[in-house]
Order: C-alpha cells, then sequence, then structure tokens
C-alpha cells in the first residue's frame, strides 16, 4: 500500500534514473569502444602515410625517423612505448625503425590491419606497402590506450552522473510538489470548511487526474446538502402539519371531559379519532415523502403489471369509496401492460392519485381508471367527476402543503407532491386535463414503455 504519493514518486524516479543513467554509462561504454576503434585505426593509415611522405622527402634515414619520431611524440597522446614502426624495402633489408622495436618482430605482420602479442602485450598493427618508396611500412600501437580511453570516457560520465545526480533530487521533488499542490489545496479548502457548509468545490486549475475524484467528492456534497434539506424540511413540515391537528386532538379531548352527557362525549370521542386518523395519515405521507429524495435512484427496479398493481389498490381503495356511494371502475389492460419501476414507489403513487380522486368526487359520483398502450408509453388515467383543477393552478397542486382554497375534502397537502416525486424518479411525466365531458378532472401519468 503506498502510505505517500510525494516519496513514492521520488524514490521510483530517482531509482529510475539511476537505472537509465546505468544501462546509458554501459551502453556508451560499448559504443565509445566501437568508435574508439576505428578512429584510432584510421590514425595508424594516417602514421603511416606520414611515414611515406617524410621518407620521400629526404635521404638520411636517421634524419627521416628523427622526423618521424619528433612528430609522433608532440602530436600524438602516448610515448614512445606504446608506439612502434619500422620500414622494409622491397628486398627485405629493414630501412628504417623506431628504437625499441626488436629487429625482426614485425617484419612478417600481413598488409592491413591485424594483432599481435608482443613481450605480452597486445598490438594494433597496420602494414602497408608504400610502390613510390618501394618499401613495406608497419605502424603498431598498444591496445592498452584504447582501453584506457574508453575507460576515461566512462569515468568521466559517471563523475558527470554523480555531480547532476542531486540536481536530479531536487528537480524531481520540486516537480511532484508543484504538481500535487492542487491536491494541496484541494485538501486544505475541504479541511478549514465548517460540518454544515456543502457548496461544491471549485474544478478551475485543477489537473485532469484528479478531476473526476474532485467531481464525484462533489456530487456528494450535493447528496449531503439535499439530504440534510430533506431532513431540516421533513421537521418543519412535521412541526406545521402535526400542530394543527395535536391541538385540535387535545381541545376534543378537554370538551369530551366537560361533557355532561353520553351524546356529547361520544360526539366529541369521535372527533378525537377523526384527528388520530388525520395526524396519522400526516405522518405517513411525511415519512413516504422524507423517504422519496429527488437526489436517490431508484432501487430494486423490475418490469411490473401496471394493470395488475392498480387492481390491488383499488380493491384496497373500494370501501372509501362505497362509503360515499362512489362507482369505481377498472378497464381492461391492454396487452403489455408493463412498466420499469419500483412496485412500492408505484403503489404510493397509484394509491395518492385515485385516494384523492375518490376524496374529492362528490357523493354519488364517478371514477375510471385505464391502463392505456400508445406503443412507446404505458399511461396510467384517473378521471373522475369532481370539481377538477383550474388550468393556472395545475402546476401548483404538486407544491407541498398546497391545497386550493374552498375545498372541504380532508388532506394534508402531501400527496400530490410524493405522485410528483416518484413519477420524476421513474422518468414519467404527468398530464392534467378536463375529460371529453367537460366535468372533473382527467390525470394522466405516461411511463415509458417496456419491451420484453
Amino acid at each position: 500500500m503506498i502510505k505517500s504519493i510525494r516519496y513514492f514518486l521520488l524514490i521510483s524516479l530517482l531509482l529510475s534514473i539511476t537505472l537509465a543513467s546505468a544501462i546509458n554509462g554501459i551502453g556508451n561504454y560499448l559504443l565509445d569502444e566501437q568508435v574508439i576503434q576505428p578512429y584510432l585505426d584510421e590514425q595508424l593509415i594516417r602514421v603511416s602515410s606520414l611515414i611515406s611522405i617524410l621518407s620521400e622527402s629526404s635521404s638520411s634515414s636517421s634524419k627521416i625517423r628523427a622526423k618521424i619520431i619528433d612528430y609522433l611524440r608532440t602530436t600524438l597522446p602516448i610515448t614512445k612505448q606504446r608506439f612502434l614502426f619500422q620500414v622494409w624495402s622491397k628486398s627485405g633489408e629493414l630501412i628504417m625503425q623506431s628504437s625499441e622495436v626488436p629487429i625482426r618482430v614485425l617484419q612478417d605482420a600481413p598488409l592491413g590491419f591485424s594483432d599481435k602479442v608482443i613481450h605480452g602485450d597486445d598490438w594494433r598493427i597496420y602494414s602497408t606497402y608504400d610502390d613510390k618508396i618501394q618499401s613495406k611500412i608497419i605502424v603498431a600501437e598498444l591496445y592498452n590506450i584504447r582501453r584506457e580511453l574508453a575507460d576515461d570516457i566512462a569515468r568521466s560520465n559517471a563523475n558527470i552522473l554523480l555531480i547532476t545526480y542531486p540536481v536530479f533530487g531536487l528537480l524531481v521533488w520540486f516537480i511532484i510538489s508543484l504538481a500535487l499542490r492542487s491536491v494541496t489545496r484541494v485538501t486544505t479548502e475541504i479541511s478549514n470548511r465548517a460540518s454544515t457548509y456543502l457548496e461544491p468545490v471549485q474544478l478551475t486549475e485543477i489537473p485532469v487526474e484528479i478531476k473526476p475524484l474532485v467531481a464525484e467528492l462533489n456530487q456528494l456534497f450535493i447528496r449531503l446538502k439535499l439530504a440534510f434539506e430533506r431532513n431540516k424540511r421533513f421537521s418543519a413540515d412535521a412541526a406545521h402539519e402535526l400542530r394543527t391537528p395535536l391541538a385540535a386532538l387535545k381541545t376534543h379531548v378537554q370538551v369530551a371531559l366537560k361533557a355532561d352527557n353520553e351524546a356529547d362525549r361520544t360526539k366529541a370521542l369521535r372527533k378525537v379519532i377523526e384527528s388520530v386518523d388525520r395526524s396519522s395519515h400526516v405522518v405517513a405521507q411525511l415519512l413516504t415523502l422524507s423517504r422519496l429524495g429527488e437526489e436517490e435512484a431508484l432501487t430494486d427496479v423490475k418490469p411490473l403489471d401496471l394493470h395488475k398493481l392498480a387492481m390491488e389498490i383499488i380493491a384496497y381503495l373500494a370501501p372509501h369509496a362505497l362509503e360515499k356511494n362512489i362507482e369505481i371502475e377498472l378497464s381492461s389492460p391492454p396487452a403489455q401492460p408493463f412498466v420499469v419501476g419500483n412496485d412500492t414507489a408505484l403503489g404510493i403513487l397509484i394509491r395518492n392519485i385515485v385516494d384523492n380522486a375518490i376524496r374529492y368526487t362528490p357523493t354519488h359520483g364517478e371514477v375510471k381508471v385505464s391502463i392505456i398502450d400508445t406503443g412507446t408509453q404505458i399511461i396510467f388515467r384517473v378521471t373522475d367527476t369532481g370539481p377538477g383543477i383550474p388550468a393556472e393552478l395545475r402546476e401548483r397542486v404538486f407544491e407541498r402543503f398546497y391545497r386550493i382554497l374552498g375545498t372541504k375534502a380532508s388532506g394534508s397537502g402531501l400527496g400530490l407532491a410524493i405522485v410528483g416525486q416518484i413519477t420524476a424518479l421513474h422518468h414519467a411525466t404527468i398530464h392534467l386535463a378536463t375529460p371529453q365531458n367537460g366535468i372533473g378532472l382527467q390525470f394522466d401519468v405516461a411511463f415509458p414503455k417496456y419491451h420484453a
């Protein structure tokens, strides 16, 4: 497990530089030898040419020899013991040589380049025949010179690396610190925040590598903010909605305690029951609304038969309709009434819409429920014969606790707000309209159709 990105990068990069430098040094050493060898071989050729030229310009072998040796001493980075030469005539007579060479040691060297061991040392030999002076020119160089040059180059490279290594370390440290500065800035910003400050972190001047992390962190902040707001709203809603029924409950209990006869007491106790029922309904709606945050995604979704689900909910609500002598009807289903959703949430949606229709439909009215297949959508439609909703108020009825003035039906004003949230979670749409007969309300919820 990486405990520190900074130290991990620093150590890894320095080790990488060391390894790369070592490979580079070994490669340069081998390449230097390959480069030095042809260069020094070329130098032997030039020396043999120089000997030929000097031999042509003078008749005295001692003077020629002296000139050659003086030139070699002044121009070549070698001593006498590291460089040898001989000049042989066509007849096999030694015309000239460096004084350190045994007489016959180089005579048999083949033309061109060759290697030979002389007194235990390795020598590089170049031999050529000059037609102008009718002589064979042989020059030799000690191999140690070539090895020393390659070693000197490798040593120089190693010294340069050792000198620049601390500079590499400082540069790597500075670059890593510069690269991690944005991470440090985000960390500082988050650590200095108050626990209630959940605004998104600014994504400006943030490297692309950590933008996804910051973006996900911002999404978390948004979800937390919405959750906190929902909890605050739930507390406020509960305090607002429960205050009235609790006050009424207290009043009815006081009336029951002060009642002089059984009829008044019974009437007051029935009012208590009604207040308890209203409080229970409000609490249930508030809890449902608090669980259905708009920022949350649906879980446990699956293909559902919307007609079958509607039939179960209508069977549950039928007694309430019968109490008001309301005729409730569910039309026959289409061939494929399937949508993808959460059965609990869709059950709440159907129950709230149908329950609202029953509440606001007067006695002896009608409530019709139908499932319509348009080919691309499945429409859940509820039509009632109630007072309907004016066109200008059809958007507001989905607001929390909003109720149309003058309505006599009981309710908390939360049912359609819950319907709106469930609809949004299922990517569905709501459309309110007046039925073709001009009486009541037509409530449509269009779901994307599920294709098996």
